[in-house]
C-alpha cells in the first residue's frame, strides 16, 4: 500500500516550527521601518542628502529651509514641509531663526550659516562641502 499526503503529526511539527521562526523574527521585522537609534545628526544629514539627490535627479536648484526652534523644514521645489523626527534628547541650534541650504543641479551646495545638533552634552555641526555638495557628520 502506498502512502500519499502528510500525517497530522507532520503538519503540527511544521506549523510549530513556523510559529517559532515568526516569534523570533517579529521584533526585527517590526523595527525595519523605524530609524532605530539614529542620532539627531543622522536624521538631519539623511534629510539633506536626500534633498541633494533630488536636486541632481531633477536637474534643478532645490532650497531647504530649516527652523531650528521647531525642528521643521521646507523644501522649494517641490513645496513640501515636514518635521524632523529627532530623538527626544536632540535639539537644533543656529544663530538665526532659519538656516538655508541650497543645492545646485550639479550637486554643489551653499548654506548661509552653520547648523548644530545638540544631544546631551555633545554639540556637533552639520558639515556641508561647498564644492562637492557632500553633506556629512563630523568625525568626532
Amino acid at each position: 500500500m502506498t502512502r500519499r499526503g502528510i500525517t497530522l503529526i507532520e503538519l503540527v511539527v511544521v506549523i510549530a516550527l513556523m510559529a517559532i521562526v515568526a516569534g523570533v523574527s517579529a521584533p526585527t521585522l517590526a523595527s525595519l521601518g523605524r530609524p532605530g537609534n539614529a542620532s539627531g545628526l543622522d536624521v538631519v544629514v539623511t534629510m539633506l542628502r536626500r534633498t541633494r539627490a533630488t536636486a541632481i535627479q531633477r536637474a534643478t536648484v532645490v532650497t531647504v529651509t530649516i527652523d531650528p526652534t521647531s525642528a521643521r523644514y521646507w523644501t522649494d521645489p517641490p513645496d513640501t514641509a515636514a518635521g524632523l523626527a529627532l530623538p527626544p534628547q536632540a535639539t537644533l541650534s543656529a544663530r538665526s531663526q532659519r538656516v538655508h541650504f541650497r543645492f545646485a543641479p550639479d550637486g554643489r551646495s551653499i548654506t548661509d550659516e552653520p547648523l548644530f545638533v545638540r544631544e546631551g552634552a555633545s554639540v556637533r555641526p552639520v558639515i556641508l562641502e561647498t564644492w562637492t555638495g557632500e553633506v556629512r557628520r563630523d568625525s568626532r
